[in-house]
């Protein structure tokens, strides 16, 4: 395979894996990991011209911690109350919108 065949593939795919319609449908179940989700999702992956905003300011640790830091308390929420043998809500990872 040439070197730009593979290229557009991965273009091709990345265009299609982070399209506002294919981050939608993989959205959340339950409304509470939605807002992480689309925000990991859009700011991780759909914004590249912000980041460089972003990075050239010194800005990343600012708008990316609280996401990282509100999906880590849903997800030790979570953990809580598996251990405490009580039925938890429905999973839902939230990932990078991957």
């Amino acid at each position: 395979m040439p070197p730009e065949e593979l290229e557009a593939g991965y273009v091709w795919t990345y265009r299609r894996l982070f399209s506002h319609a294919s981050i939608w449908r993989r959205r959340p179940a339950d409304w509470r990991a939605a807002p992480p989700y689309f925000a990991m999702s859009y700011l991780y992956k759909r914004s590249n011209r912000f980041w460089r905003f972003l990075i050239r300011r010194d800005l990343v640790h600012a708008v990316w911690r609280p996401v990282v830091e509100a999906t880590r308390l849903r997800h030790l929420a979570f953990r809580r109350a598996l251990e405490a043998g009580r039925r938890a809500a429905p999973a839902n990872i939230v990932s990078a919108g991957v």
